[in-house]
């Protein structure tokens, strides 16, 4: 036994001597395999830091203005990130490494870090030759202002954006393509110590990306907006929201604007009352809309009351048709327009906050008073300054003339918050604008400035109040909306809540608030009841199947006593399908914001049997869609 014992133990020594010398031949190789992917890992990292380096070379260099340099930079930069994408993958490719996957997951990490620099570099090359090119056309102008080159110079600087639309694709291809490397990096990993300025880059590039969103159908507009090569001929519709219309509110005032290559060849404002009272008594006679006969006790149609679809291209036409027609009546030349824009006195006061305070006739308008003032001016302190009733909207014409010459001459490091003032405006309807010509009208969709009632698939919102002979009481009307859907027996019930508080009074401003009111639900919607109008009765409800819109519409007429407030409720059945998409985990809300309105609080509220009720609450300063996906 003890000889079969001291060769069994001998057989056991030779076994782990042999393994042992197999294990310290595998350790060495790993070793060996280790270091190579440490010395091209390593290789990776600094020439990944020398493509930092040079890429904020190249954007020091382009904020001077040195475009040699920015784009030599960036080229070099590019180079770097490439042989750091290039060492990185033969760390990965090497078998140490790639079967590893803890470790295959932090050189992925990096890897989407240093795609994501290699492509803004080669963003930054290929976008440089632009800007160098804008830079020397701007040369020409001491100023460096658009409005100062010399006409040949204003069209090429035009030609040169509206040609320069594919590398404007690329770059925002680029930038998507840059975010979507970002989202892929982890959050615990090597790269958790800088992850923060990671998400701080996504965040601008995010920004960047709905800028060139923006940016890119502007350019395909720039034929339009701008008349290159051909004049172009706007009619411009000032509406006031502080007397709310379906728009955005009543048309007190309207300009024609004449653009070519890129400059303001005329602007000109006027009263509409200017347009409709001569029409009024030269054969214009288009029946209006019964609700403006009824409450409005008008027997025409006239051209300050046009806007009455809330669908901004309907309205346009109808704008249009009605002010051709009343010049025709009076025997005025009638020239088509290239466009109707609409804009409210929100867009106006953000501009004069830009260039800074406007002062016409001893009044200085800020951003913070010029509506109020504005209004006071023209209603009451006119009196006091020996205008004429007829003449005192003329200061709007001197504003307009200081305001549009301090925005051509504005400094060039301003032009992003400009920009950015514009993009803000579109997305609250403070801007709408409307072409005849059907490619640049699908651009401006695109642009979000289109104010179409949209039309989709699931459910749908939008609440239209239009002020009737209230003066601007909608300056002192607070609102609060509330939708309540609710599956009773399987089937979707739909209420919408209004609460308006009038915190104002009677006086030269301000009155008693009557609204006629509607409300646009899905197509097929079923009226079941509505309560708070006053006098207990529906007799003043509307309830209509908008074909074109492809809505239901239920309208009514409300009033509001100053001091007081009142809450009205509209219950309607929606159509069964959506029903199925609630069933289906697939439901999704539209609510529009009417242009001009404002909106102290919206809440969607949405209740299922046995399930959790979802929640939605915003001040609706923009369209908002809401998703439940289960």
């Amino acid at each position: 036994m003890k000889k079969y014992l001291s060769r069994c133990l001998k057989l056991i020594w030779r076994f782990l001597k042999y393994a042992l010398l197999a294990a310290g031949l595998v350790l060495i190789i790993i070793l060996i395999l280790l270091s190579r992917a440490y010395n091209d890992f390593r290789e990776a990292l600094a020439a990944g830091q020398e493509g930092k380096t040079e890429i904020t070379l190249a954007i020091e260099a382009a904020q001077k203005q040195n475009w040699t340099e920015t784009s030599s930079k960036a080229q070099n930069a590019n180079a770097r990130f490439n042989s750091a994408l290039a060492a990185l993958n033969r760390t990965r490719n090497n078998p140490a490494i790639k079967n590893v996957s803890l470790v295959r997951t932090q050189v992925d990490d990096l890897e989407y870090l240093l795609k994501t620099a290699e492509i803004l570099s080669r963003s930054v090359t290929r976008v440089t030759p632009i800007l160098q090119n804008l830079d020397e056309i701007r040369s020409g102008s001491a100023s460096r202002n658009f409005v100062d080159l010399a006409p040949n110079d204003k069209i090429r600087f035009l030609q040169l954006i509206y040609e320069s639309e594919p590398e404007l694709n690329g770059l925002k291809a680029n930038l998507n393509l840059a975010i979507l490397n970002l989202d892929k990096i982890h959050r615990i990993g090597v790269l958790w110590p800088v992850y923060k300025q990671i998400a701080d880059i996504k965040q601008e590039l995010n920004q960047a990306v709905v800028l060139m969103t923006k940016a890119l159908p502007l350019v395909k507009l720039l034929p339009a907006l701008a008349g290159y090569p051909d004049t172009s001929r706007f009619l411009l519709i000032l509406q006031n929201n502080d007397e709310l219309r379906p728009t955005g509110g009543f048309i007190g005032v309207y300009g024609i604007l004449e653009n070519r290559n890129g400059e303001i060849v005329s602007i000109k404002t006027d009263d509409s009352y200017h347009l409709d009272m001569p029409a009024s008594t030269s054969g214009w006679n288009m029946e209006p809309p019964a609700v403006l006969k009824k409450y409005l006790e008008v027997e025409k149609w006239y051209f300050r009351d046009a806007n009455w679809s809330p669908d901004w291209p309907t309205a346009a036409k109808q704008i249009e048709n009605i002010y051709n027609g009343e010049n025709i009546a009076t025997q005025q030349p009638v020239v088509p327009f290239t466009g109707l824009v609409a804009i409210t006195p929100d867009l106006i006061a953000d501009l004069i906050g830009l260039v800074g305070p406007i002062t016409v006739n001893d009044a200085t308008y800020t951003a913070d008073n010029f509506q109020p003032l504005l209004q006071y001016n023209v209603e009451v302190a006119y009196k006091d300054q020996a205008i004429a009733s007829w003449d005192r909207k003329e200061i709007i014409n001197e504003l307009v003339t200081k305001l549009k010459e301090r925005l051509f001459n504005l400094p060039s490091e301003l032009w992003g918050d400009f920009f950015q003032i514009i993009n803000n405006r579109i997305n609250t309807k403070s801007i709408q604008i409307y072409f005849p010509n059907t490619a640049w009208e699908d651009w401006t969709r695109v642009l979000g400035a289109s104010g179409e009632l949209k039309d989709v698939s699931g459910d749908y919102l939008m609440i239209v109040d239009s002020n009737l002979g209230a003066f601007k009481s909608d300056a002192v009307v607070k609102k609060s909306l509330t939708y309540t859907l609710t599956l009773n027996n399987n089937q979707p019930d739909a209420s919408v809540k209004l609460d308006y508080r009038h915190e104002g009074d009677f006086d030269w401003r301000t009155t008693r608030y009557r609204s006629y009111t509607r409300i646009y639900a899905p197509w097929g919607s079923k009226f079941i009841s509505l309560s708070g109008l006053g006098d207990g009765t529906t007799a003043d409800l509307s309830v209509t199947d908008d074909k074109d819109l492809k809505k239901t519409v239920f309208g009514f007429f409300l009033t509001v006593e100053p001091g007081t407030d009142r809450e009205i409720i509209l219950n309607y059945r929606l159509p069964e399908t959506i029903r199925e998409q609630l069933n289906a985990g697939t439901y999704q809300l539209l609510v529009q914001k009417q242009a001009g309105q404002r909106v102290e609080n919206f809440k969607a509220i949405i209740n299922q049997p046995k399930k959790k009720t979802v929640t939605w609450q915003t001040k609706l300063e923009t369209d908002q869609t809401f998703v439940i996906n289960q």
